[in-house]
C-alpha cells in the first residue's frame, strides 16, 4: 500500500494533539497542498499563543486557515476528558468527510497523544466509517525514560518512508524555530547532538514516515513485547487503564476497544 500517494481532490485530515506535533509530517502536508489535495488539520490541546504559532506554520505550508480547528482542551489532562474529546473529533470527521486520516501513533509516549489516537479511532467507529483508513506518524515513545525515542516507531513493521528534499529540510528547520513558546527547535537540535555523541546518529529533518494503523486494542500497549511489559508496570499505564475502564463502562463495552 502506497501511503504517500497524492491524488488531487483527496481530503486529508491531520489530527494532532499539541501545536508543534505537525512538525513530524510537515513536508508531506506541504506536498499534498502543492499536489492539489485538500488538507485539514486539528489539535486537541491548545492555547492562544500556541494556536498562533501553528497557524503561522500552516500558512507557510499552504494549508488554508479555514481548514484549521483548535479544541483547546487542557494540556496533560486529556485522559480525564475522553468523552468530550471523542465528541469534538466526531464533529470534525463528520464535517470534513476525509478520505484519509493521519494521527500520532499510539505508542505510550504521552498520555495526551494516546488519548487523541483513541478519540479519533472512536470517532471513526461511532460514525460508521470503519473502512476509512487511519495512518499513524511517530512522535516519540515511551514515557519510561527522560529522553524518549523521537520520530521513530517502536516497531518499524509496515512503515513507509519518504526522503525529504534539501528545500523541505530547510522548511522544517525554519518551522521548528517558529514555535517560540516551546523551543522545540533547540530540543531537536540537542537530541540530534546527543544521538550523534552516543554513536547512534539520527537525521530528524531528512525523512518522514507513516504506517497504517492496525492496532485497535487500547487495553494493550502497541509496542514490542519486552517494552510493552515494562510499560504495563508504569504508573502512567495504570492511569491510562483507569481512563479506558471509565470510558468503556460508560459505553457498556467493558474490556474492549
Amino acid at each position: 500500500m502506497n501511503l504517500f500517494r497524492i491524488e488531487p481532490g483527496t481530503r486529508w485530515l491531520f489530527c494532532f494533539t499539541h501545536p508543534d506535533d505537525e512538525l513530524s509530517i510537515l513536508a508531506w502536508m506541504r506536498r499534498l497542498v502543492r499536489g492539489g489535495a485538500e488538507v485539514y488539520s486539528g489539535w486537541s490541546v491548545s492555547n492562544p499563543i500556541r494556536e498562533s504559532e501553528s497557524r503561522a506554520v500552516m500558512e507557510m505550508v499552504g494549508v488554508p486557515q479555514k481548514n484549521l480547528v483548535f479544541h483547546s482542551l487542557p494540556d496533560g489532562k486529556l485522559c480525564s476528558h475522553l468523552e468530550e474529546l471523542v465528541q469534538k473529533w466526531e464533529k470534525v470527521v463528520r464535517e470534513v468527510a476525509p478520505h484519509r486520516i493521519v494521527v500520532g501513533a499510539f505508542e505510550c509516549g504521552h498520555l495526551d497523544h494516546d488519548s487523541t489516537n483513541f478519540a479519533v479511532n472512536q470517532a471513526r467507529e461511532s460514525l460508521g466509517k470503519t473502512s476509512l483508513p487511519i495512518f499513524e506518524v511517530p512522535f516519540y515513545h515511551t514515557y519510561l525514560t527522560r529522553i524518549p525515542v523521537i520520530n521513530r516507531f517502536a516497531d518499524d513493521e509496515g512503515e513507509e518512508i519518504i526522503a525529504l528534499t534539501e528545500e523541505e529540510q530547510k522548511i522544517k528547520i525554519r518551522a521548528s524555530r517558529m514555535y517560540r513558546s516551546q523551543r522545540i527547535g533547540l530540543y531537536l537540535t540537542g537530541y540530534t547532538l546527543l544521538k550523534t555523541l552516543s554513536l547512534r546518529p539520527v537525521r530528524l529533518y531528512a525523512t518522514e514516515r507513516m504506517r497504517l494503523q492496525t492496532h485497535d486494542n487500547f487495553f494493550e500497549p502497541n509496542l514490542p513485547a519486552e517494552l510493552a511489559e515494562k510499560v504495563k508496570r508504569s504508573e502512567k499505564w495504570k492511569q491510562w487503564l483507569e481512563a479506558m475502564k471509565r470510558y468503556a463502562e460508560k459505553h457498556s463495552r467493558v474490556g474492549s476497544f
